[in-house]
């Protein structure tokens, strides 16, 4: 790899992840690569805004997943991934470019094909092979993981399908093995596990995440409505189990229309997933 490969790859990780990364834990301020490039777009900081924002977030929220390539448009590849699993390199670059702050994984995975059924031994290597590169991170590279968060909880056939098609609830191959792998907190030494084998730190956190409801609460912007997305995680901790949410907004086409008349209150939608997901094989 070139000298200049190398700063190109550094360019492309300043402005995704160190776009916020850099401001939060490090100085204040946006990247050097992103101030050269960007110039007057990007906001200038007095030092009191820049003590202000350093130090604002309580750890590293990483969503890792397929890589998609714009030049390789090969129809055979879903959404044009490129199969790396390459997290625990990542995990230790944010390591060591933002002083090794706490890391929460919360959205790790990949695309299978749609018309797996039941047995989804494909998505099964996959995550397997993102635990283990996160356990290595822990273990050999001394990065600060204390959680990890699967994706998805549900198949994402609301992608092209909207929320009109009518699909029933039903545990794959891969519940069953996360399951296993959430009781025994990682790989232990047992000879079904080898050449793999270790467990995570007491106190791990394991999760699984998904994009469960979309209501229009906002108002329409230039003909498109607002939606906010919302994230939610199950956190399965050693004691007890939490519910995080994160909401985002996307604006919306005439792609979606299925939620527009759902008139159900907000607050019994979730209270509604949370009752049946509590009541299912994952988490008991």
């Amino acid at each position: 790899m070139t000298d200049k490969n190398i700063k190109e790859c550094q360019k492309s990780l300043d402005f995704v992840l160190g776009w916020f990364a850099k401001p939060i834990f490090i100085d204040g301020d946006y990247p050097e690569s992103m101030r050269s490039n960007l110039s007057s777009l990007l906001p200038e900081f007095s030092e009191d805004e820049k003590k202000y924002i350093k130090g604002t977030a309580d750890f590293f929220a990483l969503s890792f997943g397929a890589t998609l390539s714009f030049q390789l448009l090969d129809s055979h590849m879903k959404f044009q991934q490129l199969e790396s699993i390459s997290l625990r390199q990542l995990l230790y670059w944010i390591s060591c470019e933002y002083n090794n702050p706490p890391v929460f994984i919360v959205e790790n995975s990949w695309f299978v094909s749609g018309s797996t059924k039941r047995d989804d031994a494909k998505y099964i290597y996959y995550l397997k092979k993102f635990i283990m590169e996160t356990l290595k991170a822990i273990r050999y590279d001394g990065v600060n993981v204390f959680g990890y968060t699967v994706w998805s909880l549900l198949d994402g056939f609301e992608w092209h399908r909207g929320y009109t098609t009518d699909k029933k609830l039903m545990p794959k191959s891969s519940v069953l093995f996360y399951q296993k792998l959430i009781e025994k907190n990682g790989f232990p030494p047992l000879p079904e596990n080898l050449p793999i084998e270790g467990v995570f730190p007491c106190g791990f956190a394991w999760g699984i995440v998904d994009n469960y409801i979309q209501v229009s609460l906002m108002v329409k912007l230039v003909g498109s409505p607002a939606k906010p997305v919302v994230k939610i995680i199950l956190i399965n901790w050693p004691d007890r189990v939490s519910w995080l949410t994160f909401i985002t907004t996307v604006f919306e086409g005439d792609g979606c229309k299925d939620f527009v008349a759902n008139t159900m209150p907000f607050s019994l939608h979730l209270d509604m997933l949370c009752d049946q997901l509590l009541k299912s094989v994952l988490f008991k």
